[in-house]
Formats: structure tokens, C-alpha cells, sequence
């Protein structure tokens, strides 16, 4: 059989979306099995009105014989690429569908509708959305500043955090080149990693694995950045998403840690009485010089274990074995106190107040602080 003797019932058959062909009026005068699949019918719709497919907001919403027809005069209407409809089926299920209408050349005016089914196309978009609107809304939220450039080193998007960092209004960084964020003497290299990295296989980089990475305010301050930076090929190129963390609280906090360490250090080494500090496994981490006063001479006490240390006692193995208990009993969060006495070389015989304190975290002690300072002579 040659193309021209196949019958129109045949043709429309074999359309692998569902048609109906529908008059002016909207009865359908039939439709192939691809319909009866979608409307859920056990026979070709045909007798019924377009309408009666369709739920009640759908009638309430539009006219759609007005727009059928309309759409079958302009065939090519610019709202045909996003407009749905939904249609009811046989079984009462809503169903999204896109649709597209052409005039046949009959008299009365008749059109072929072929629908298809978007139900999965809508659900994908929908979750894309979604996605888009989660990621927008946690760039948005983010602590870090984030800056989108495109491959012309133009920022396209720069979330409140990077406005804040360098100073900018909302929106005053869209349209500036990246480099305006970089101190003058960092932007001809940036510009070479750029090149490098668009060129490179490397999805991301931490951009710290060069020299180190300062941002310029709008101010013309310079501020240290911790970056990494991710490359995304889009439909109109390379973006560039690049992640700034401002190290200047870091720096600051490293800064008084090292004050606060001095601090301490300087009341450790010159107190009166003796310090030192014990690990959990019973090791001397730090000693001060007054605790170092209580030791015989030949022995490095850091590193070595505290209760075995050559005190200046009457008795150092009873003073080891006491030792050892009492740091035990420590280090499960029970405070140890008691009077000792020794033999110094300058200054004889003296009594001391001996304290094992836990330092507790989390419940658990990780480390003991023993402390020792000289008691008025009297009786013990």
C-alpha cells in the first residue's frame, strides 16, 4: 500500500502521541489509541465534547474552544512553548498536557489537538526548582561569601556575605570585574590561574595551594581570604563559583591565643610554687622551675613519668608509689591534697601543700595539674 491510499483513521493511528480532531465547537469526531490511553477510555472519545475531559478549574479558568481554535489559526503562538492544560481522564485523574493545535482543511472548520502527557516532565521540573530555590536560598543564608564569575572574569552573582566582606551595596557587585576584589599586584597572576584552571580537568581547586590569597575592599582594605573554586560549563559558558571565608577573626583569635599563652607562660615559669603539668598517661608535659627545685639534679622531667621522678623525699619510693595512686584517682576526676615533706640543698627541710587537680572536659579528665608550695613549719 503506497502513502497516498492509507486512510486518515490509519494515519492518526499511528501517531505515537495522543490526537483527537475536534470541530469548531469542540465535539471530537475521533481520536487514535494513544488518546484512549490518556483519557482512559475503552473506545475512541468520539461523540463527547473536548470539554468534558477537562476538571472544573480548568473550564473556570479559560475558554478553551476560544483558545483551540485560536491556537489553531496561529499555529506557532508564542505561549503554545509553555502553556499546559489539564484534562481529566476516564478514571477521574488530573493529568498535565501540552498541547498543539492544526486547522484542517475541512468545511466546517475542523483541528487536529495532539496532547502529551508532561506529568513526569512537569515532576522533574518542579524538583529542579526546588533544588534551584534550596541552593539559591542557602547561598543566600551562607556565612561564607560566594561570587559567581562569568568567563569574561565578570561577577554575575554575589550572595549578602560577599557585599558585606567587601563592602559593596546590595547588587553593587553585579558587572564588576573580579579583579577590582584583588589588591593590584595579585591580579595579573589571577588572571594566568583563571586561564589555567578553565583549561585544566580539575573541577575545583583550593586556590591556597598558591601564593597567599588577599581580598581588597571597597575601602581599599586588604583582608586575608581562605578561597576554593569550582568551575560549572553552563549553555552560555564557563562559571566560575568561588567560595571566600575572611581569615581576619582567625587571625585574631591565633593572636590572642598566643597573648593569652605568653600570659600564662610568664606566670607559670616565675611562680613561687611548683607546677607542672601531667598528660592522662601520666607524663610530664610542662614544669616549672620552682617544681624542678623539688627534683634530684640528672634528670629531664618532661617526657618522664611524674610520680617516678627523683623527688627530694625521706623515702622516694614510698613518695613513687603514693604518687602514682593518688594521679590514678585524679585522672577519674578525684581532686588529690596532702602535706610532704623535703630536703632542699639551700634551704633544708620544708613542708609542702601537694594538690593533684583533674582538668575535666566533656566529663572525662585529659590532664591533671600538681602544684606544691611551702607551708608555714608546724606540726603535720
Amino acid at each position: 500500500m503506497e502513502f497516498h491510499q492509507l486512510a486518515a483513521p490509519a494515519l492518526l493511528d499511528a501517531l505515537p502521541d495522543p490526537a483527537v480532531v475536534i470541530d469548531g465547537d469542540g465535539w471530537i469526531l475521533t481520536g487514535n489509541r494513544a488518546a484512549n490511553d490518556l483519557l482512559a477510555t475503552n473506545r475512541t472519545p468520539a461523540g463527547g465534547n473536548v470539554v468534558d475531559f477537562l476538571p472544573e478549574h480548568e473550564r473556570s479558568r479559560l475558554n478553551p474552544l476560544v483558545w483551540l481554535r485560536r491556537w489553531g489559526d496561529e499555529p506557532r503562538a508564542p505561549e503554545l512553548a509553555h502553556v499546559r492544560l489539564w484534562c481529566r481522564d476516564g478514571n477521574g485523574v488530573d493529568k498535565p498536557v501540552r498541547v498543539r493545535v492544526g486547522r484542517l482543511p475541512t468545511d466546517p472548520p475542523s483541528y487536529l489537538v495532539i496532547l502529551v502527557d508532561v506529568t513526569e516532565e512537569q515532576a522533574r521540573q518542579y524538583r529542579i526548582r526546588s533544588a534551584h530555590r534550596l541552593a539559591a536560598r542557602v547561598m543566600a543564608v551562607s556565612a561564607d561569601a560566594i561570587v559567581h564569575v562569568d568567563e569574561g572574569g565578570r561577577i554575575i552573582y554575589a550572595n549578602p556575605s560577599a557585599e558585606a566582606l567587601f563592602e559593596y551595596p546590595a547588587g553593587g557587585l553585579l558587572g564588576e570585574p573580579l579583579a577590582n576584589l584583588l589588591p593590584e599586584r595579585f591580579r595579573r597572576g589571577h588572571e594566568g590561574f583563571m586561564r589555567a584552571f578553565a583549561a585544566a580537568p580539575a573541577p575545583s581547586r583550593m586556590l591556597d595551594e598558591r601564593a597567599e590569597i588577599r581580598g581588597l575592599t571597597r575601602s581599599g582594605e586588604e583582608i586575608p581570604l581562605a578561597a576554593s573554586i569550582t568551575k560549572v560549563t553552563t549553555d552560555r559558558g564557563l562559571v566560575f563559583s568561588a567560595n571566600l571565608r575572611d581569615l581576619r577573626p582567625q587571625y585574631a583569635a591565633r593572636a590572642e591565643l598566643a597573648r593569652s599563652e605568653a600570659r600564662f607562660r610568664t606566670v607559670f615559669e616565675h611562680a613561687r610554687q611548683a607546677m607542672a603539668l601531667i598528660a592522662p598517661d601520666g607524663r610530664v608535659q610542662a614544669i616549672n622551675p620552682a617544681g624542678r627545685r623539688l627534683l634530684q639534679g640528672g634528670v629531664e622531667p618532661v617526657g618522664a613519668r611524674f610520680a617516678e621522678l627523683p623527688y627530694r623525699t625521706a623515702d622516694p619510693a614510698a613518695t613513687a608509689a603514693a604518687l602514682r595512686r593518688a594521679i590514678e584517682r585524679a585522672l577519674a576526676g578525684e581532686p588529690y591534697r596532702a602535706g610532704v615533706r623535703v630536703v632542699l640543698p639551700d634551704t633544708g627541710e620544708q613542708q609542702l601543700d601537694f594538690t593533684l587537680s583533674p582538668v575535666v572536659s566533656g566529663g572525662s579528665a585529659f590532664a591533671v595539674i600538681a602544684e606544691a608550695h611551702q607551708l608555714p613549719d608546724g606540726p603535720e
